[in-house]
């Protein structure tokens, strides 16, 4: 028995992608606080949008208030209007807000040597017995359901893999156990 607990918590896509806008949004809300107490804002109304006139967004504030019951967005009452939460707004009028909070330039505005960083370092090569990021999944499936068959833990190791991860043919993956003395 071992003292390992592995997890998979499965959540759709529009879920996790409401919870990372909202928390990219709050991230640069974190920012903006720190910088000037007041800017907290995250539920808007009609009008205020309308003001920000933000890209993707009706110029009208009627026309905004249209787009935002038809496409459901979550909406709070605040007197007599009604405001909507900004992870709700489409994805360039989002965009655009988050690059005003933190004051990054519009998206079309010239940022010739705005962003002037310096050259990276040159790192060292890595050693040559250095595995590669999808030797260590594989590993933990032989040990755990399949049970030390790999062929059985290379079929499942797709699902396994890190994002960025992509996995070797056949043929470089042998090469690479075998260097690696794995098998």
């Amino acid at each position: 028995m071992t003292d390992e607990l592995f997890l998979t918590v499965h959540v759709p896509a529009d879920e996790w992608a409401y919870c990372n806008r909202r928390l990219a949004y709050l991230e640069a809300l974190l920012l903006r606080i720190v910088r000037e107490r007041a800017a907290f804002q995250e539920w808007y109304d009609a009008a205020e949008l309308e003001g920000l006139r933000l890209p993707g967004l009706p110029p009208a504030r009627q026309a905004i208030a249209r787009k935002a019951h038809k496409e459901g967005w979550p909406r709070i009452r605040r007197g007599p209007r009604l405001a909507w939460h900004v992870t709700a707004l489409p994805r360039r009028a989002f965009d655009a807000l988050l690059a005003r909070l933190i004051d990054l330039p519009e998206l079309d505005a010239r940022t010739d040597g705005l962003f002037a960083l310096p050259p990276a370092p040159d790192l060292p090569p890595l050693p040559e017995d250095v595995a590669p990021p999808w030797i260590l999944p594989l590993m933990r499936l032989m040990r755990s359901e399949a049970r030390g068959d790999l062929a059985r833990a290379w079929r499942c190791l797709p699902q396994h893999l890190p994002d960025g991860v992509t996995l070797p043919d056949v043929a470089e993956a042998a090469k690479v156990l075998a260097t690696l003395k794995l098998f």
